[in-house]
């Protein structure tokens, strides 16, 4: 079962048993959002007394839907050995300043890093308000391989880790910093991943009394697209076309969908199959990482996580792309692992993003150090569910694309599009997910008297999460 099926399903056996208004209503703070419930990690800190060693891994425009299907080494120690967040998501759907609300587990409009080539604005980001500086200060040992943010010059050494390895991607025969000294390597990018991660483990051995972090960020499945030779011509699983598939009436989407062409079938195909290929030289690093970690004992009392940037539409509405409000671009697979404080094998409905991450790892971190800004992330280990999430994308310098914000629900989703000029609202979609979950029909476009949200409250709600900062934000 997809997960979207697995969402229908569930949706439909709630509507069954629950009475549900019409509408919903909205709470004015996270705090109030949800009532207290019993966290997977309560008693946490009884049963893993010691900070956890935390690896996260961050691949490059991976959608959830379909691609961890050529990933099994990924699914057996992540999601067999974790919980599988069906309803994972990132906040901006793009990858520069979805990278910096990582890092800093803030909203983009609050960061500030809002779009692609800012590239002053990425040479300035504050290094120190994020999770390796929080980590470092609270005594871990960090490093990173791959990609930092687009544009972070080579040249320039990224502040807060112990050890690095970074680059500004490519696929084959990539210059790293490695260390402060340039590296030109040859041959794949991905397995030059892997042997740097790993020779960072054993160099991390050395000092096996003080807790690590890595991130490491591979270019799959980014353009252009590139497999390990071995995996040029590799099976992928058969193609299984949506619904939304090159919709045939578009005309309750946006101008961005409306101005168009269709996929061709044969792009489709090509970009899914290469795309699918990348992504097993990423399940072949993640094997040898967990080989390296067990090897040295290092996991057992680890906290993982794998997740993407952001999703990609591969002909959902005739789109193939990411940027766009969208399930297929806002979603991504978000799988969490530590061994006896989250469940093994099961997945979590929860509305997750990767503004969580810092906020979760500075609790497992057992750290609280003195914040320069207020998070807007909220820990999955112990804060209560929220019911809402913002999503939002400001003009990008790399993209004619208006910008827009939206509210998702577990139920629903809500979306605006702005003039780039002025700011008024040119658009409005608003899709039932439960009854429609490849949103097909935008109820505030379809031509039926009565179905319609009242837009009021829905845009009031919106225009406060827009600028909310910490506990304001969901």
């Amino acid at each position: 079962m997809t997960r979207r099926h697995a969402r229908t399903a569930l949706f439909t056996l709630l509507v069954f048993i629950v009475i549900a208004c019409t509408w919903p209503s909205f709470s004015p703070t996270r705090a109030s959002a949800v009532p207290a419930q019993t966290s997977a990690a309560e008693g946490a800190d009884e049963l893993l007394p010691s900070p956890p060693n935390i690896l996260i891994i961050n691949t490059d425009d991976q959608r959830y839907t379909e691609t961890l299907e050529v990933m099994p080494r990924v699914s057996k120690f992540f999601v067999g050995g974790g919980t599988e967040y069906v309803n994972g998501a990132v906040t901006t759907a793009l990858c520069c300043p979805s990278r910096a609300s990582f890092f800093s587990g803030r909203y983009s409009h609050n960061n500030g890093i809002t779009g692609n080539g800012l590239d002053e604005l990425v040479a300035n980001f504050d290094q120190d308000s994020t999770i390796q500086g929080y980590l470092q200060e609270a005594g871990y040992n960090t490093a990173i391989v791959g990609k930092y943010m687009n544009t972070y010059p080579l040249h320039r050494d990224p502040m807060n880790w112990t050890q690095w390895a970074t680059t500004t991607g490519g696929y084959s025969d990539v210059p790293f910093n490695l260390n402060s000294e340039p590296r030109q390597t040859s041959g794949y990018y991905t397995k030059h991943l892997g042997n740097f991660a790993t020779d960072f483990l054993q160099d991390f051995e050395a000092e096996d009394d003080k807790p690590w972090f890595m991130y490491v960020a591979p270019q799959a499945p980014h353009h252009p697209y590139r497999p390990q030779p071995k995996y040029a011509t590799a099976e992928v699983p058969a193609v299984e076309k949506p619904p939304s598939w090159n919709e045939a009436d578009i005309s309750d989407k946006p101008q961005a969908v409306r101005n168009r062409a269709p996929v061709s079938e044969a792009e489709y195909i090509r970009k899914r199959t290469q795309m699918l290929r990348t992504l097993m030289s990423v399940d072949d690093m993640v094997q040898r990482l967990v080989r390296q970690m067990n090897l040295l004992g290092e996991s057992e009392n680890l906290l993982a996580v794998y997740m993407s940037d952001n999703g990609y539409l591969w002909g959902e509405h005739g789109v193939s792309e990411k940027r766009f409000p969208y399930l297929e671009s806002i979603e991504v697979p978000f799988l969490v692992r530590w061994r006896g404080v989250l469940p093994e094998g099961e997945t979590s409905a929860r509305l997750v993003t990767q503004i969580d991450l810092l906020p979760t790892a500075l609790e497992a971190a057992q750290a609280t150090p003195t914040l320069t800004y207020p998070l807007d992330g909220q820990s999955i280990l112990s804060a209560p569910p929220r019911t809402e999430v913002l999503h939002e994308y400001f003009k990008s310098p790399d993209s004619q694309m208006f910008p827009w914000a939206g509210i998702r629900t577990e139920e629903w989703q809500y979306v605006e599009w702005y003039d780039v000029t002025t700011g008024v609202i040119i658009w409005r979609e608003y899709y039932d997910l439960v009854n429609d979950p490849y949103q097909m029909e935008n109820v505030l476009r379809d031509g039926i008297d009565g179905n319609e949200p009242d837009v009021a409250p829905l845009h009031e709600r919106l225009t406060d999460l827009r600028d909310c900062v910490g506990i304001e934000c969901p």
